[in-house]
Order: structure tokens, then sequence, then C-alpha cells
């Protein structure tokens, strides 16, 4: 289901729910609209401009229902209204209204059932949950109720109510429990606005576990055999209820002493049953009429087969009143069970409750920490809410906020890594474009209204600015014709004057540019020296620098490949984090120990293999070692230098004073970070800086 799906069902329910309340007030209808008061009147129109505002954000199949037109506001005056409604414009109002609502509640519902969850357990528990959450109808008010709460949408104050039925008040006390938690709000009100998948899973998390709290009270119900027992009481006569209870070896009292049937070492608080039998007994007995001496029989010979029968021999005063106690007998016992049932339940649930909160308090902060520790890793954040529970199923949490925490600390590492993050492999291209340009022109318009100051003289035709000489060949019997010829060719001296405005008017014309054209930035490969020599500090720098690239790489969608080398190599693509868990394998190195001797000739050979094929052609390479180490294979050299005339970048991160000078020399820039001076860092951020500025 999409957003606008989402939405419209949400609307279809708010409208759905004012329909309710209208009804619930008149539930009849209105007989005499006239005699209603001013404040009623203007509910009712409050109430259907607030409905017609939901159903215009409903999509319906077959367009709007035909019942719309007919409760419209004439010129939608409760928006708009500077007077009240006419009598005869109201009355047609709630006529159409009353006449139609329950079509309109009809209509509504079948609309609801246009749009299925999209969210697979949230389909699930509307399509399959326990009659216990109630009518399909009541499960999908569940579920849009819970939207409503945390994503309100106009008119807000028009809220979904949640069904009326223990697990939905349940959830509605859990739900809002959860966003107003002092601990949490600050951050669940931000992820529960920006981010659409944490609300999605912390509401399904609440249906699975409201479906699972009902299962085990289900399970766990230890009043199942009372129940039947009542329900066995319920289905004797009065006779023969009453003979069992008043009868010296009564069944009922023998079964009551033992409810409800659990043992007292696993009853804990389930309270015995308050049922006073010894009253019921004596009402019972007070019904009785005594038989004779003669017709009683002999406790000697009397069986348990026989009691029955005795009792049944029994005479009673009153039918009818016999009857009457058997009734408040079963009530009371029924009571009796359902006070328990209900105090025993919510007991178990506050206990579940609390438990659950607790998880989704952990969970919810397992959560913030994980997205910002290893979100880019991981776009879906569905996943980061699974991974919450449990994360990495060991101590990832703690591996990775040590890095993190190092990384932050350590400036020097951090440009580091951003320096390598924003190198750029490609070459730039440049291409022919057209590009529209905005060209500003200024014109000048006369201003017939206004004559303005004598600047000079001009040729024109322009009677009211002509000079009096020339007006005076018009006087002039042989100069007349002349007058006229030099009008036809506007040719008259005349004064010019400053009367015109200048305006400015933009005009588009399209220009030919050379754009320089970039393409992605290239993937990174690094080599990480993993040998016994890099125990201790130099272990935690190249981790760090690890942790941090590979970071980088993921938020700029750049390839990321992992060497690990000491006496042989280790490979892991971390491009690959859409595949199985990609936080375990980062974490699975971060935990790795450093040991064995060193040789980077398969590492860096491995790497200028990797150069050659097409999607890490364009790879910057990094080597983080101490370079305790033997020269470089000349064929291994000879291959270096090829890649560097392809501009293939080679960096090198010397950890420590002891390196093989032969080998560093072999990369295009080093930086050396030695272990033994508290300067290191400021030194190593100044020749990043060096660096930066040479290639700026």
């Amino acid at each position: 289901m999409g957003k606008r799906a989402k939405q419209s069902r949400i609307h279809n329910q708010k409208a759905l729910k004012i329909i309710r309340t209208i009804k619930e007030k008149f539930g009849n209808g209105i007989s005499d609209i006239p005699s209603i008061s001013e404040e009623t009147r203007a509910w009712i129109q409050m109430k259907v401009q607030q409905f017609r505002e939901c159903i215009k954000k409903v999509f319906f199949k077959d367009g709007l229902p035909s019942w719309w037109e007919t409760i419209r506001l004439s010129r939608n005056k409760t928006a708009h209204q500077t007077e009240d409604f006419s009598d005869e414009e109201f009355s047609n109002l709630c006529t159409n209204l009353f006449s139609n609502i329950e079509k309109i509640t009809s209509d509504l519902n079948d609309n609801i059932n246009r749009y299925p969850q999209k969210n697979k357990k949230k389909r699930k528990f509307e399509n399959f949950a326990p009659q216990a959450f109630g009518t399909e109808s009541e499960k999908k008010q569940l579920v849009d109720a819970m939207e409503d709460m945390i994503a309100p949408v106009e008119p807000k104050e028009e809220k979904i109510e949640f069904p009326q039925n223990t697990y939905s008040r349940l959830a509605e006390k859990t739900l809002s429990e959860i966003i107003g938690n002092d601990d949490i709000r600050p951050h669940t009100q931000f992820y529960l606005k920006n981010h659409e998948g944490l609300s999605e899973n912390i509401q399904t998390d609440i249906l699975d576990w409201l479906v699972k709290t009902q299962d085990t009270l289900e399970k766990e119900n230890p009043f199942f055999d009372e129940a039947m027992f009542i329900e066995q009481q319920k289905k004797l006569a009065a006779k023969e209820l009453a003979a069992d209870i008043s009868g010296e070896k009564s069944k009922i009292q023998y079964h009551y002493k033992r409810l409800p049937s659990v043992s007292d070492s696993k009853r804990g608080t389930i309270a015995a049953s308050g049922l006073d039998f010894d009253a019921w007994r004596k009402l019972f007995n007070e019904q009785k009429i005594k038989p004779s001496h003669s017709e009683l029989v002999s406790e000697s010979t009397e069986k348990d087969s026989d009691i029955r029968q005795n009792d049944e021999q029994v005479k009673w005063k009153s039918a009818e009143y016999l009857e009457a106690l058997r009734r408040n007998f079963i009530a009371d016992l029924e009571k009796n069970l359902v006070e328990r049932k209900n105090k025993w339940e919510q007991e178990r649930i506050d206990a579940l409750r609390k438990k659950f909160l607790e998880e989704m308090y952990k969970k919810i902060q397992n959560f913030i920490r994980l997205e910002k520790l290893v979100s880019p890793f991981i776009k879906a954040l569905g996943r980061l809410w699974d991974l919450s529970v449990k994360p990495f199923q060991t101590s990832g949490f703690e591996i990775l906020e040590t890095f993190a925490e190092l990384l932050e600390k350590d400036e020097s590492l951090r440009e580091l890594a951003e320096l390598l993050g924003k190198q750029s492999r490609a070459q730039s291209s440049f291409e022919k474009e057209l590009r529209d340009k905005i060209v500003v022109k200024t014109e000048w318009h006369p201003q017939s209204a206004y004559r303005g100051e004598i600047e000079g003289l001009r040729y024109s035709a322009d009677i009211a600015s002509v000079l009096p000489a020339e007006l005076a060949m018009m006087k002039n019997p042989a100069a007349k014709k002349l007058f006229q010829l030099k009008f036809a060719q506007k040719q008259l001296l005349s004064y010019e004057y400053q009367n015109r405005a200048a305006s400015q008017r933009e005009e588009t014309e399209q220009e030919e540019i050379s754009v320089e054209k970039k393409e992605p930035k290239g993937p990174i490969i690094v080599c990480v020296d993993t040998s016994g020599s890099m125990h201790g500090t130099p272990e935690n720098i190249a981790k760090t620098v690890t942790f941090a690239l590979s970071k980088i790489a993921i938020e700029e969608e750049r390839k990321c490949y992992l060497i690990s080398f000491s006496t042989g190599i280790e490979t892991l693509d971390l491009s690959s984090f859409s595949e199985g868990n990609p936080i375990e394998k980062l974490v699975g190195f971060l935990k790795m120990s450093f040991n064995g001797g060193t040789d980077a000739n398969p590492a860096l050979s491995h790497a200028v293999k990797m150069l050659s094929q097409n999607d890490w052609k364009n790879a910057d390479v990094l080597m983080v070692s101490d370079f305790v180490m033997g020269n470089f294979g000349n064929d291994l050299v000879k291959s270096i230098e090829a890649e560097k005339e392809k501009n293939t970048q080679f960096y090198s991160l010397v950890i420590g004073d002891s390196g093989n000078q032969s080998t560093i020399a072999c990369f295009n820039h080093n930086w050396l970070y030695n272990t033994t001076d508290p300067q290191a860092s400021r030194h190593l951020v100044e020749r990043l800086h060096e660096l930066k500025t040479r290639e700026n």
C-alpha cells in the first residue's frame, strides 16, 4: 500500500469515525429540525464539513458515491460563511444526511477493504489475528489508529479511535507510552517522523507482541477446568443441581474446594474462589420438603450410585424459586470466575508488557546507535532494526564504537580517510552543450501625457511640437502646399522633448558552452598489514582507517576491497553489502588478531591484478603497514609503475619510523605516523594539508 493509498485509507477511517459520532448523538435522526439549538446546528455543520474534507482525499473505485452531492454544503458556508444557514438549507442538509447515513456507513466500510496493507506483517495481522482482536474491520481500525497516532493526518483533531476491546486498548496504551517516554522521546519523535521504516517496525513489533500475549494467556490459563466445570453445571436441571448441592456428598462441593484447578504450589497470585458455598447450600436446603422416616433408605446400605437416586426423590417447595436459585448460583460462579480471571490476566499482561517495553526501549536505543555507526553499510533501516535485537551476536557494538571513537579523537586519521574518500580517479572530459542565457535589454517608450524639457529639434509630423515658423506657412497661400508636403513626409521642424521612460525586457538566447563531465569516483583498494609487528597501536590505527574508509566508500557509493596480508593474504569485498550480513564481515576483520611474518608482495600483486578488471580499473590503492619488510620484486615494481602511468594513485600510511624506504618509495604519496612522537597526529595533518593544497 503506497503512501497515497495509506493516507486514503486513514482519511476513510476518519470519515467513518465522524459518521459514527453523528449516529451516536442522533441515532434516529432529528425529528424536529427547527427546534434544535444553535449550538447543535453549528456542531452538525462542522462535522459535515470535516467529513467532506476527509472524503475529498479518499479514492473510490467508481468515483465519488451518489450521496456525496446530497450533503454538499451550499457555497462551502462552514468554511467561508458570514451568516448562518437558512432553516431551509439546514433542513435539507440534515434530511439528506440522515436518509443516507446507513448507505454512507456501508460504502465507507466496503471501501476500506480496497486498501490491503503493503506491510506483510500488518496484512497478516489483519487477516489472521485471533477473534480476541475483534472483526476484520476492527483489526484494520486498530492498525490505522496506530498509524494515525504516530503520524496524524488532517484533520488532526479527529483521531482514529482504537476499537473497544482488551487488546486494542492495550495497543493504544503501549504505543502511547513508547512515544511519550522521557528517556527516548527526543530520539523517538525524530526517527518516527523521518524514518518510516522505524515507525513501521515499532508498530509491527507491538502487533506481534499482542498476538503472542493473547496466545500466552490462552496457554497459561489456570481457569480452564473451572470454566468447563461451570459449563457442565449449566446443563443440569434445577432439581438436579439443587440435589447435588444439598446432598451429603456433594460433587459440586468437592470440585469447589479444588477451584481453581491448580495446586497451591503453582497457584502464585491466582486467588482462590471467594464463593460462599455454605450459604448457597443452606438456601437450597431450605427448599427441601423433609421425607417421612419410612421413606428414608438405610445409610448402612447406601452406595455412591444410590445417592443421586435418593436425591431425585426429594420433594421441593417451589420449582420457580428453585430455578431462580439455580440461575443466581450459576451467575455467582461465573462472576467469581471472571473477577479472578480478569485480575490474573491483568497482572500477567502487566508483567509481559513491562518486559516488552524494556526490550523495546533497548531496541530503539540500539537502533539509534546502529544507525549512527553503520547506516552507510545498510540502506534499508528495517535490517538495522532486526540487527538491534542482538547486534552481531557478540560484541559488535563495542568493536564498532571503539573504532568510531578512535576516529573521532584522532584528527589525522579522520583527515586521511576524508582525503582518500574525496579522491576522484576519473579523467575529466568535455562536451558541447546548449544552455539558455537571459539577456536584459533597455527600451525607451514615449510618455505622451508629459512633454518634458526641450532637448533639441527633430523632424516629425507632430503638429503639437512643430515650430511656430513652420506653422506660419499655413497662413501663406504660396507656402501652404509646401507645408502640406513636409507634413506628409514628416519633415516639419519640431521640438525634441525629454519625455521617454526607460524599461527593461528580458530575452532568452541560447549559447554553446563546453561542460566538464566527471565520471563517478573510483573504488578503493586497501592493503592492511596483519603481521605480528603491527600488534598494539599500529593495529588500532590500521583498523580505524579501514573502518573509516569503509564508511566513506559506502556513503559515496564507491566499491571498497580489503586485502589483509601477513605471510599470505585474505580478501574481503566490502562492496557486496547488499548480500548477507555485511556488518558481521567488517566486525570480523576488526576483531582479528595480528600475527605472523610480513610479505607484502602477494597483497600488492593482487591489488594490481584487480586494477585490470573493469570494476576496479579506476581504483585508488592504499597500503597501511609499518613497512618492516623486504623489497618488492622487480616485476611488481614494474607493474606499479605501469599503473601510475595510467594515473592510478598509490598511497602509503607508514606506521612507525623503521620502514623500508625502498618499498615506501614505490608509492605516489606517503604519510608517516610515528607512534613514538606525541605530535604525530599534528604532523600528519600538516602533511595532508600540503598535499591537498598542491593538488588543488
